[in-house]
């Protein structure tokens, strides 16, 4: 009978991607504009927008928006997940965040994965090029650390040839 309780009790605990008392304030801190920190970078950083959060499966939808280039001024898709766990005795606790943009103007494809602390996003970037000087530069890596920034403005995306 313990047993069953146990594993009932492990089932109802891990059946959200996130922890029962957190889940409502950690999606809604979520929702809305993050700017890349960019120190020293002429046209600052990369703009995320986070549209919905899925209360179920953590699933993130929204829109990213870049700071220069020739994908400056469009938007595209973004899509990934948060989950996180229980905290857990003498353990740090965080909520784990990946996001996915495909920058189609580029052929390339861009990957963040990280964790939420102290209101900051901070993650490993990862973006891999359809076209590189040398077989092994189709993937370039590095860090990043996301700000909240309400007040960040999103750029109007230009029209998109059909």
């Amino acid at each position: 009978m313990k047993k069953w309780l146990l594993l009932l009790s492990l089932l109802i605990t891990f059946s959200s991607a996130f922890p029962a008392d957190d889940a409502a304030s950690t999606r809604n801190y979520l929702l809305g504009k993050w700017t890349q920190e960019m120190v020293g970078a002429r046209t600052g950083g990369a703009v995320i927008n986070i549209i919905t959060v899925d209360p179920k499966t953590g699933q993130i939808t929204g829109k990213y928006y870049p700071p220069s280039g020739p994908a400056k001024g469009q938007d595209f898709n973004v899509t990934g997940w948060i989950s996180s766990a229980p905290p857990q005795p003498n353990a740090h606790n965080v909520v784990t965040i990946s996001f996915t943009v495909s920058l189609v103007t580029y052929g390339s494809i861009s990957t963040e994965t990280g964790y939420l602390k102290d209101g900051k996003i901070y993650a490993m970037w990862f973006n891999v090029r359809p076209n590189a000087a040398y077989d092994w530069a189709h993937i370039a890596a590095g860090e990043d650390i996301w700000t909240k920034t309400p007040d960040a403005t999103l750029p109007s995306p230009e029209p998109r040839n059909p």
